[in-house]
């Protein structure tokens, strides 16, 4: 065997079977952070996915550390700076769970629309009354983020029906059906706000209180990315005088939650979150793992 590799969170299978044509692989989903720390300097790659915060004195211990992989889109629960510092590779499996992000997007704009869950809710204590929400067709989606999610949110919502406008702080192609604006007009235009960004592990709040100030009267807002895009106690006030009508999202702060504000989030009835289930499907997760056992042996 070249290596050791340790994979501390669930995985596919295939992940594991990959890897083991090159390396000594041991599987420890439920490893805390204890135990980690105490044998993470016997592996020369470690996989993670959300619930492994790798983090600097965990890099630290790791002095054989070669790689650190990410299963999954994103890299913000691994300090990426100081990894890449000591000369450790990052690898991740980007575009593997497209279609599954997208997929549960557009059910939440479904529900923050229509209010699905609460009809739900009183249907099974037989309270049969009727909600009324609004359609899709003919509102304006604004897409925060319009990289290669926003692309595939912006093809699939096309029927609907709806307006397309986005913003993108980094050059991006954009699809001519939809309209590129600044952050300040996609926040004033929207009535659906879909939130699809990359950030780092330090990366700061785009939407704080200014930015929050200027969304459209009763806007839903949806974020399957990440929960950092938006300072959750600056958007607390904008949920209680009805600015936003719907919160719908697949992350939060803290999963799970432990600050005030995020308690009292959860209490809302305008306030819908999931727990982070957009690469849950049984066909993104067998993507993300081949692609992230492709990539630490191209790596290594």
């Amino acid at each position: 065997m070249e290596g050791k590799v340790l994979i501390c969170d669930p995985v596919d299978n295939v992940l594991i079977e990959k890897l083991k044509s090159k390396f000594n692989v041991e599987y420890q989903p439920e490893i805390n952070r204890d135990k980690l720390l105490s044998i993470i300097n016997d592996y020369n790659v470690v996989v993670v996915r959300s619930r492994t915060k790798i983090d600097r004195d965990i890099i630290d211990r790791g002095k054989n550390l070669k790689i650190i992989a990410r299963a999954g889109i994103g890299v913000d629960n691994i300090d990426t700076d100081y990894a890449e510092a000591k000369n450790i590779k990052i690898v991740y499996a980007p575009g593997s769970s497209t279609e599954s992000v997208v997929e549960i997007t557009l059910a939440m704009m479904v529900m923050g629309a229509r209010d699905l869950v609460k009809g739900i809710e009183n249907t099974r204590k037989n309270d049969f009354t009727k909600l009324k929400g609004f359609e899709l067709a003919g509102k304006t989606l604004g897409i925060l983020g319009y990289g290669r999610i926003g692309h595939a949110i912006a093809d699939a919502a096309r029927a609907f029906n709806m307006n397309f406008i986005a913003y993108d702080p980094y050059p991006v192609e954009y699809q001519d059906f939809v309209k590129k604006v600044t952050l300040e007009d996609l926040l004033k235009n929207s009535d659906v706000l879909s939130i699809n960004v990359t950030m780092r592990k330090d990366s700061p709040y785009i939407l704080n209180d200014p930015e929050l100030s200027m969304l459209k009267k009763g806007v839903i807002i949806v974020n399957t990315s990440r929960a950092n895009a938006i300072n959750g106690r600056d958007m607390l006030k904008y949920l209680r005088d009805g600015t936003i009508k719907s919160f719908v999202s697949d992350v939060f702060w803290h999963e799970p939650a432990r600050e005030d504000y995020e308690f009292e989030m959860l209490k809302m009835p305008n306030v819908l979150i999931t727990p982070h289930l957009g690469a849950q499907s049984v066909e993104a997760q067998k993507r993300i793992a081949i692609m992230t056992a492709e990539n630490i042996l191209k790596e290594w």
